[in-house]
Parts: C-alpha cells; structure tokens; sequence
C-alpha cells in the first residue's frame, strides 16, 4: 500500500529549543522515552494499535532520551518521522520498514552520519516489499572503508532520497541500488568508486535519478549489465568524475534526457552492448577528455537533440556492431572529428549534425 506522508515543520525546528530540556513535546512531535508506545484514546473498531510513536525527535547534543537514528528508526512506528537535529551521528542505520527521516533545515552545520569502518552509512533493506522509506537533508559520508560496501545501499522496496550528500569511497559506491524503485532528487553524490551503481535484477524495478550533481567519482552513473530495470537520468550535473559521466550496459531501458555531462576524465557516455533501449536526448555532452558518446560494440535506441561540443576525442565513436539512429544534434569542436582520421572505428556521418 502506498503511504502519503504530509509534513508541516513552521519556522525551523531551531526556533523550538527553548524549553526542550522539560518540555513533554518539541514543536508538537512527542518527546518519548525508547520503546514508549504512543498515542492517547482508544483505536478505532477493527483497528491495531501503532507499534512506538508516530513521530521521534533525535539529538545527539541534547537531553532527550533519542541519541542515535538507529534507536529512533527501531522505535518509531510503521510509517511514522523521525526528526534530526543538527549534530554528527557516528553510526550505521538500517531501514526496515516506511518511514519518514528528515533532517533539521534550521540554521547550523546540519545532520550528518559518519559509518564506522567498513560499513554502510545506510541500508534500506524492507520486511515488506512494498514499504517506502523517504530521507531528506541528511548528509552521509564513508570515511574508511576497505570493503566494497556503498555509502547508501538500496535493497528492495522503494526509496527517496531528496535534498542529501552522500560520500563514498574510492573502494565503494557512493549509492547501490541493488533492487526495488529507487528516486533520487537533488542530492550532491561524491567521490564513490561509482556515484550511482544500478544493478536491479527484476524486470518491473525503476530508478529516477533527477536533479543530481554526481561529481568526484570513478564513474559518475553506472547502469551495470546486471540491471534489467528501467531508469531515467534526467537534469543532472555529471561532471569531473575520474572515468565515464554515464556508463549503461543494463538490458532495461535507459533514458539520459536533460543532463549536463561535463569535464569528466573519460567519454561523456558510453552505451554498451546489452543496452537495447538507449534514449540520449537533450543532453549537453561538453568538454569530455574522452569521445562525447562511446558505443564500444553497437546499440539499438535514439541519440538526438543533443549538444556534443568540444570534447577531446570524438563526438560519437561506434567501433562495431548496429547503430542507434543518430539525428539532428549540435557536434562542433571535437577533437576526434577534426583531427581527420579516418579510422574505421570512427564514424561521423553529417546527418548527425544540425546547424
């Protein structure tokens, strides 16, 4: 069943300290002592009782009883919040169940969780398939970390990310979507081994990475050969990764629309050859080391309306195999294509190029 959540927070939780340290609730949320049921009357006929409170505030820096996330997430019922003031959380939170995790938006150094070593910052790993966890303005950072475990690992269920930083490490991902519907919007993802790794088995999984700035990573989105989900890139900044901006060799649909994929050390984006569906629209391809499109053996789908300007090697590069159908984009300044070479692995037709 598809929760709503509807959240009013007036004025910023910062402006409700005053009389915390007494006070039985904190700008309306109840304060509650660890594994305190909430609620006061009577439930309706036919209906349980929520297991914990609804709604827990967490601070590491104060007096109430919630000093850790993990505490407040075991605790706080099946689709309750769980509010975060300011302060630096040296731990790892596991997700099981719908919930709502917000971070304070009050003037500060913000929330941030430091995982331990070799361990995740976050798991969303649901009992139930079809619960929905939603986590804002929280910051997540893996600083030492010689496993391969990402910083935020998405298992199953669906998951919304908005408003966050995630740092990974050079060893892990920054974000893992192993599984379920993953929603990513307007968060800062940074220096993992892949900002995004999409490697979702089931057919009927989704990603929507939106809005993003993906930057200081190997590979700025990597849709792996495992991924048979279908995803969607749209409006992102993807720029200054060490590698490839975009790498897609999943068999579901992969839809790059809108982004600006800049400055990265490697081709802009390279389609691989399980990638069957591959929708490049509107993009702009800019100032690449590598080719602004790299297909290494051939792809079906749609490259079009895109900007492909100024990247070192070639605007687009098919060294064997079928090719998409190739229309209507902006291609000047490349150096692969003004170098002359006529390489049979380089093919730059002029029905590619528009004025």
């Amino acid at each position: 069943m598809k929760r709503t959540f509807t959240i009013a927070v007036a004025g910023g939780m910062s402006l409700l300290a005053a009389g915390y340290a007494a006070a039985q609730s904190l700008g309306g949320f109840p304060i509650r002592e660890p594994g305190a049921h909430s609620g006061s009357g009577s439930p309706g006929p036919g209906a349980k009782p929520a297991k914990g409170p609804m709604q827990i505030i967490v601070d590491a820096n104060g007096p109430g009883p919630y000093k850790t996330i993990s505490a407040a997430v075991k605790d706080v019922a099946e689709g309750g919040m769980v509010y975060v003031m300011h302060g630096v959380y040296n731990e790892s939170v596991t997700i099981n169940k719908s919930i709502l995790i917000q971070g304070d938006r009050g003037p500060g150094s913000g929330v941030e969780i430091i995982a331990p070593a070799n361990e995740p910052c976050m798991t969303f790993a649901p009992t139930i398939g079809t619960s929905h966890a939603v986590v804002a303005n929280i910051s997540m950072q893996s600083k030492v970390n010689s496993r391969p475990s990402a910083c935020l690992d998405i298992g199953s269920g669906v998951f919304t990310l908005r408003e966050s930083n995630v740092m990974g490490s050079t060893l892990a991902p920054s974000i893992r979507v192993a599984g379920g519907t993953a929603v990513l919007e307007k968060n800062t993802i940074a220096q993992g081994s892949q900002g995004i790794v999409l490697a979702q088995p089931h057919t009927l999984s989704q990603a929507f990475i939106v809005d993003n700035k993906i930057t200081g990573n190997q590979v700025g989105v990597d849709i792996t050969n495992v991924s048979r989900g279908d995803v969607v890139v749209s409006g992102n900044e993807i720029f200054k990764n060490q590698s490839k901006g975009v790498a897609s060799s999943g068999y579901g649909a992969t839809m790059l629309i809108g982004n600006k994929i800049r400055n990265n050390t490697g081709s802009g984006v390279m389609l691989e050859r399980y990638t069957k569906l591959a929708l490049v629209r509107y993009n702009e391809i800019v100032s690449n080391d590598g080719d602004g499109v790299e297909i290494p053996s051939g792809v079906n789908g749609l490259i079009e309306e895109n900007q492909i300007v100024g990247n070192r090697g070639a605007s687009i590069v098919i060294h064997s195999g079928a090719a998409p159908k190739i229309t209507n984009n902006v291609i000047s300044n490349n150096g692969g294509d003004r170098s002359g070479k006529k390489s049979k692995k380089t093919k730059v037709k002029d029905e590619w190029t528009r004025p």
